[in-house]
């Protein structure tokens, strides 16, 4: 009797392919699908932060006191300075600003904000 294949490779077997696959392809394929294949800056992300802002129209601490510390899995977060700057944007301008994101041609797709408190929320012109 003999033995069934323990790790069938499925995928292979539907492009007629048997036998292991080149690592650089295997990888250039899952960064293509979850779309890291796209160099997205943080100054890209910047870029479209300070313009949402803008579209929407919020002024004063609400953005000078926020940024763009980190984007992945379709989430930007954002870091803020207080725990008040943080309920007031998300209470009040998230949706908003989501929106602003979303039509923004420079980046990729946003599906989530989420707000931080943070010790390094203040703006560099804070720092001179």
């Amino acid at each position: 009797m003999t033995e069934p294949d323990r790790w069938p490779d499925k995928k292979a077997a539907g492009r007629g392919k048997r036998g292991p696959e080149k690592l650089s392809d295997v990888l250039s394929e899952l960064l293509s699908k979850r779309r890291y294949a796209q160099p997205m800056t943080q100054k890209a992300h910047d870029g479209a932060w300070q313009r949402a802002l803008d579209v929407v129209g919020v002024r004063g601490p609400a953005a000078e006191k926020s940024r763009v510390t980190y984007f992945r899995d379709g989430t930007l977060t954002i870091e803020v300075a207080s725990a008040a700057l943080r309920y007031e944007l998300h209470a009040f301008w998230s949706n908003e600003l989501l929106a602003a994101l979303q039509a923004d041609d420079a980046i990729s797709s946003i599906r989530k904000l989420v707000f931080r408190v943070g010790p390094g929320s203040a703006s560099p012109r804070d720092s001179a």
